[in-house]
């Protein structure tokens, strides 16, 4: 018994100290170990449960005894009295160990599932589509886009890409590529503006912001001199996306370069 215990104490020590929590199993071990910690506590609760019944018969035996049986030894009647007094103790003693085990372990379970659920994917919608993606990829992209929100384009550019080197299957890639071009655009690095968003359209053709990203290479390829490359890239808004909110910018842009 104590045993069984000592093991599932170590069990809930070792999930409890991990840092993070799956850096010791991934979410199917975690979720095992606590099935099998919720199988100690049921397992104990039936064998303290079972000796109490046995104490309880025992009791019930002794008391109908005392009450049944004519005894003319005060003795033997004493010492029956000893005898359930003895197991009413035991009885006691049982139900509160039983009690406080319970408690104790429920709260340990309960530690458990929270760190788990810290570190569970959770669902997002990323362009109208959605996602399920871990916490941390989201937290990672959303200080990200806060750097970029507040003017720190660099500190922004430096983030997304670092972002884009842990996550590079993340279901917020695309908006990554906007968001890397978007800073380089804003710190005037217009070529590297140009190659990323390029990437984007490139690699995610029906995703909802490649209008977005045309346009931002337009923008770019104008300040950067190319002004035919700039027309083309624009026009390409007007005939593909005539619809999108990019597009009437588009138009006006190329109005603007004139002939």
């Amino acid at each position: 018994m104590r045993a069984a215990l000592v093991q599932g104490a170590l069990a809930l020590a070792l999930v409890a100290g991990a840092s993070p929590a799956h850096a010791l199993f991934g979410d199917d071990e975690a979720r095992k170990a606590i099935l099998d910690l919720r199988g100690r506590v049921q397992e104990y609760q039936d064998t303290t449960e079972q000796r109490l019944a046995k104490i309880e018969a025992q009791l019930a035996d002794l008391t109908s005894r005392l009450s049944n049986t004519q005894l003319d030894n005060q003795a033997q009647v004493d010492q029956l009295r000893q005898e359930i007094s003895k197991l009413r103790g035991q009885v006691e003693v049982q139900a509160h160990e039983l009690a406080v085990t319970q408690r104790q372990l429920r709260d340990q379970l309960a530690t458990v599932d929270n760190r788990i659920k810290r570190f569970e994917p959770v669902d997002v919608e990323i362009d109208g589509n959605k996602a399920t993606v871990d916490q941390s990829e989201k937290k990672a992209f959303e200080a990200a886009l806060a750097l970029f929100r507040g003017g720190d384009f660099k500190s922004a550019l430096t983030a997304f890409s670092q972002f884009q080197s842990q996550y590079p299957d993340s279901a917020y890639a695309p908006a990554v590529y906007f968001w890397i071009g978007s800073s380089q655009f804003a710190l005037k690095d217009y070529k590297a503006a140009i190659a990323s968003h390029q990437a984007l359209v490139s690699r995610f053709p029906q995703n909802p912001r490649v209008p977005d990203a045309l346009l931002n290479m337009g923008y770019a390829q104008a300040e950067s001199g190319d002004r035919a490359g700039a027309r083309r890239t624009l026009q390409s808004i007007v005939d593909k996306h005539p619809q999108s909110p990019a597009a009437q910018l588009a138009r006006d842009r190329i109005a603007s370069l004139g002939r």
